[in-house]
């Protein structure tokens, strides 16, 4: 008797941790992000966590595959977070975002290293440096990725402004991508592209074109400013007029749309506007209330981590909320 009972104690004394930990489980926060968000999240997470004892769990990929995550994939995030904020309406709105928040800003640059060729040349004319033979660029899947369709919007718009259309970088040397030149400029981009692997790489995000620069596979590629501080690459800050980084040319922006394809839906149609970083808790948030602490804890913080990152904080984020 007296063994029975000592083994009934042993099995109740192992049985309580397991029953405790069942109803109690450490939580964390899930967070889909643009991949140039990650390392400016990936510091706030690690003070959140460090405040509340909260993990939290960043997956960086391009931002129409964070948002797809969602609405294509059955994944589930307590906070998406994508670098173009428009994207949230446009695909997850109504069934998945009634919000957004517009909480920082970037611009186009054209990354490179000690090792590119012809970077003695570049501040003076990258356009014509990036067109030279034996020059290897980079270029995130437009597909995929806001820093992609931007930047091929950004030259499209670049050859309107030049009136040399027939120059257009991307559609000379991507098949797949193309573009119509009128009063306004509409580039396409195909679900299969081919670029000539001679001139330009594409990568599914913008910073996984950093090992292929740091490694001198390619010369030069179209990232972020922020991306290109935070890992100490050299750069050439596209102009103004196409850079998406100044909102006193947010009119000439508009005059370039691009239409990508959005995995198994149709077509999207997307113009060009100043780079706006956006997020937003999805409707089917496993954690919404710990999300919202989440995104709480980053209004509070998140001005010092982002402006020292490269990646402007606005000075008042907004939140747009729509109804059907």
């Amino acid at each position: 008797m007296r063994k029975l009972a000592f083994v009934s104690l042993l099995l109740i004394a192992l049985l309580i941790p397991a029953i405790y930990f069942s109803f109690n489980k450490p939580k964390e926060v899930i967070v889909f992000c643009a991949g140039s968000l990650y390392a400016p999240l990936q510091r706030v997470a690690n003070a959140f966590e460090k405040e509340y004892g909260i993990s939290v769990r960043i997956e960086p990929s391009g931002s129409v595959l964070a948002v797809r995550k969602v609405t294509d994939l059955g994944k589930r995030a307590d906070v998406v977070a994508v670098a173009d904020y428009s994207l949230i309406r446009k695909y997850m709105f109504p069934k998945y975002a009634k919000w957004v928040l517009l909480f920082a800003s970037n611009k186009l640059v054209l990354a490179y290293t000690d090792h590119s060729k012809m970077k003695e040349l570049i501040q003076k004319d990258w356009l014509k440096v990036i067109e030279a033979k034996g020059i290897r660029v980079g270029i995130s899947n437009p597909n995929l990725d806001p820093c992609g369709y931007r930047s091929v919007g950004a030259l499209a718009l670049k050859a309107y402004l030049d009136g040399k259309p027939k120059e257009f970088f991307f559609a000379k040397y991507v098949k797949g991508i193309s573009a119509e030149f009128n009063d306004n400029v509409t580039v396409y981009v195909k679900p299969s592209l081919e670029p000539n692997t001679n001139k330009v790489i594409i990568r599914d995000k913008s910073v996984d074109l950093i090992t292929l620069l740091e490694t001198g596979e390619i010369d030069y590629a179209f990232e972020y400013l922020s991306v290109a501080k935070q890992h100490n690459l050299k750069y050439v800050v596209l102009p103004d007029e196409i850079n998406l980084g100044n909102p006193k040319y947010k009119d000439l922006y508009s005059k370039v749309t691009v239409v990508i394809n959005y995995g198994t839906q149709a077509q999207r149609s997307i113009r060009l506007k100043p780079i706006i970083y956006g997020l937003t808790i999805p409707t089917n948030a496993p954690h919404p209330k710990l999300a919202k602490l989440f995104v709480e804890f980053l209004l509070k913080v998140g001005p010092k981590v982002f402006n020292e990152m490269g990646m402007p904080f606005l000075k008042e984020p907004k939140v747009i909320r729509w109804t059907q």
